[in-house]
């Protein structure tokens, strides 16, 4: 399978899930231990034993999502040791994430004590009962538990260091829409988007006519100095899944994989660090935008217009629908839905923010 340009919507909700619970989990674990014996000791050692299992259960399913579905790839500059440290970080992750739930499954097994996953569903006992085995099996469970620590350390800085200090998109294509405004910027943002004064317009033309739409979610950041654009930094994030086009058919149509395929695609993203004049207040970002999946070469211009308060950059410029795969099947036909959309934009910026 060809690698894709950023990691799809189910990729991603496997991801931070399982992030989640893993951090729940550390919780019930070192409560579970620390508690004195009561109800809620056993209590909490039920939701501890219940959440591995879940967790479990996931990675499972991740697994098979991963097996069957292109993943993106590294940047082209990565060394092959970082390479090699990252395929096996990865695939070390995977394995401590099966390992350490069933290590757990061993101790509750041998030690003999019944277990109903949250009280619901019972556990089968996958060893016989067994106090040597169920004491060996919890030496195994913390060692494991530590060599994932470690591991999930090495994984959490490398994500780091590809944004902070490498700057490329490893972590922020991994990012929800959420997170990712958190952390949308590359390094330090000089300007911040005032939403409620900005806009992101598009048009494609249907039997020769436009047919406007407009995206209600995004964001920019921008690390930009008029007189020396040279080094600015443009990044923007959009919502693709807000794109409204005035008409409940048309809108519930671009939803669909032929089009936006807001399921699996529901962002994309524009990022630029090559920024130049034109002359005067006219500028041109050259970058590339992802969407839908793939990444494509885009040249964006814009006006800039400083203000005490706050500053203005605006401009247009056209993609051809064909290179994101946007309109395929029987749309793919130029005859009815035009091959150009037109994209326009004005952005109202407010320094630091």
């Amino acid at each position: 399978m060809p690698a894709a340009a950023s990691w799809s919507a189910p990729a991603k909700f496997f991801h931070w899930l399982i992030a989640a619970l893993i951090l729940v989990q550390v919780g019930l674990g070192i409560a579970a231990v620390m508690w004195r014996l009561s109800p809620t000791k056993l209590n909490l050692f039920v939701w501890h034993k219940s959440t591995g299992m879940l967790i479990l259960a996931l990675v499972a399913l991740r697994v098979l999502w991963r097996l069957s579905h292109a993943v993106p790839a590294l940047p082209a500059d990565t060394p092959p040791w970082e390479r090699a440290a990252a395929h096996t970080s990865h695939f070390l992750l995977y394995v401590l994430l099966v390992a350490v739930p069933l290590s757990g499954w061993v101790i509750a097994s041998a030690s003999g004590i019944p277990f109903s996953i949250y009280w619901r569903i019972p556990l089968p006992a996958i060893v016989a009962v067994d106090k040597p085995v169920a004491d060996t099996a919890a030496l195994v469970h913390l060692g494991l538990i530590i060599a994932f620590a470690a591991v999930l350390v090495v994984h959490v800085g490398a994500a780091l260091r590809h944004h902070f200090v490498k700057r490329n998109d490893v972590l922020s294509r991994m990012l929800p829409w959420v997170l990712l405004l958190v952390v949308l910027p590359v390094g330090a943002a000089d300007w911040r988007m005032d939403a409620a004064a900005s806009r992101l317009d598009f048009a494609a033309t249907f039997e020769k006519t436009p047919a406007a739409g407009v995206f209600k979610q995004f964001d920019t950041r921008l690390a930009f100095d008029g007189d020396t654009p040279a080094g600015g930094k443009l990044q923007v994030a959009i919502r693709v899944s807000s794109a409204d086009m005035s008409n409940a058919e048309v809108n519930k149509a671009i939803a669909g994989p032929e089009w936006f395929d807001f399921a699996r695609y529901p962002e994309a993203m524009f990022q630029s660090a090559d920024i130049r004049r034109v002359d005067g207040n006219r500028y041109l970002a050259r970058g590339t935008l992802t969407l839908k999946g793939m990444q494509r070469p885009v040249d964006v211009p814009f006006t800039w217009t400083p203000a005490a308060d706050a500053s203005t950059m605006e401009g247009e410029f056209t993609v051809q629908r064909s290179a994101f795969a946007i309109g395929t099947g029987e749309w793919a036909d130029t005859s009815v839905i035009g091959p150009d959309v037109k994209v326009k934009f004005r952005v109202r910026l407010r320094k630091g923010g």
